[in-house]
């Protein structure tokens, strides 16, 4: 009779041995409702997403010209009062360019004659670094930090061509409507010495988005900006 509650013992020691949580462990699943609701979670926040970052992608594709002609301005301006010399902007049907300014009568042959014109002096410039490396003295006049700033203005130019589903318009101070830049137009934006420039807002059309913006006289900077993305 002594011998029962000794094993009657053992098996519940067996039985709480076999239930806690020390010595076995059970994983639980996924349910097949649970698997089906994350799935649907998962789809409408992706549904949600793409339409936003497709809007952000041709905002920043439609905002290119923009940004470009900003960053233009500014560079532009910045070379004319650093050299004290005029530079400008021209826009035709093709974009718009950035140079010194040279000729107030000059057209579109201007931009083909500066391209010559900074071949060759790439060519001499070469040339010049070729003689160095021989170990042929330049002459002091040669590296003048004048003569020097002035030839990096003579060779500067910088190109921005909008795409051809995009409509430019342009509009200056004296502009009673704005002037469509995709008929053959040819308009140049002058900036002083002093850092001053003309009046003007910049308007790019396309078929689901619209910017206009109006830059400062004084500063060349963005006075005030009108866009809209579809």
């Amino acid at each position: 009779m002594t011998s029962f509650p000794s094993v009657k013992t053992a098996s519940k020691a067996k039985t709480i041995s076999a239930t806690g949580s020390g010595t076995c462990s059970f994983r639980k699943a996924f349910t097949l409702v649970e698997v089906v609701i994350a799935v649907s979670v998962v789809a409408i926040l992706t549904g949600l997403a793409l339409p936003a970052i497709d809007s952000v992608q041709r905002e920043r594709l439609a905002r290119e010209p923009v940004n470009r002609l900003i960053l233009l301005a500014r560079e532009v301006r910045g070379r004319a009062m650093t050299e004290q010399r005029p530079y400008q902007i021209v826009f035709d049907g093709d974009g718009f360019r950035a140079s010194r300014f040279f000729n107030p009568y000059g057209g579109r042959e201007e931009t083909q004659s500066l391209r010559q014109q900074i071949e060759l002096m790439t060519q001499q410039q070469e040339m010049t670094e070729a003689s160095r490396r021989r170990g042929i003295a330049m002459q002091a006049e040669d590296v003048d930090p004048a003569k020097t700033r002035v030839e990096d203005g003579l060779r500067y130019l910088e190109e921005y061509k909008t795409g051809s589903d995009l409509r430019v318009s342009l509009k200056f101070w004296n502009e009673m409507q704005w002037v469509n830049m995709s008929g053959g137009e040819y308009r140049r934006w002058i900036f002083q010495p002093s850092g001053m420039c003309e009046p003007m807002r910049f308007k790019v059309e396309a078929d689901k988005s619209f910017f206009e913006i109006e830059f400062h006289p004084l500063t060349a900077d963005v006075k005030s900006e009108r866009s809209w993305v579809e």
